[in-house]
């Protein structure tokens, strides 16, 4: 796709820190996502990323309609989550939130990805690998913000 252009937000000083390091990004902001809204304006980015920051204790699922707020009409989002058992409720609501989306016309599903070995377990009560979920949609050309407000109703 020639992507080019490439803005990060963390909500770790430390990560932004490591992320400046890689001279990668032309923009690095910091933010806690769902405390703030996120800093950036509406349908400015062709692509929109988050990874591995959708999990229960993180980044909570209302931040989904930022990231489609911020993309592009006929842009991409991008998004993970774990798939373990202590995030199973997480990401029932997040699939809700995405499925609604979906029926409301604001994106089309392009595919969702189920990894088995996802990464490396770091709890007490997993060992190995986890399982994750990739989940890819294109932002609709023809979504307007009425029907994004009536979702929110």
């Amino acid at each position: 796709m020639g992507f080019q252009n490439f803005h990060g937000v963390d909500g770790s000083e430390g990560m932004l820190r490591l992320a400046r390091r890689k001279g990668l990004y032309q923009d690095l902001k910091q933010c806690i996502l769902g405390a703030r809204p996120l800093p950036a304006p509406a349908e400015s980015y062709d692509a929109v990323l988050i990874v591995g920051a959708l999990s229960v204790g993180q980044v909570p699922c209302s931040v989904i309609r930022e990231l489609w707020q911020v993309t592009k009409p006929g842009g991409y989002v991008c998004m993970t989550t774990r798939a373990n058992a202590s995030n199973r409720e997480y990401k029932e609501e997040l699939e809700s939130v995405l499925q609604l989306m979906e029926q409301t016309g604001l994106w089309s599903r392009v595919t969702v990805l189920e990894e088995d070995l996802w990464e490396k377990a770091v709890s007490d009560q997993e060992s190995g690998y986890i399982p994750g979920v990739v989940y890819l949609y294109r932002k609709s050309v023809g979504a307007t913000h009425e029907q994004f407000n009536a979702m929110n109703q």
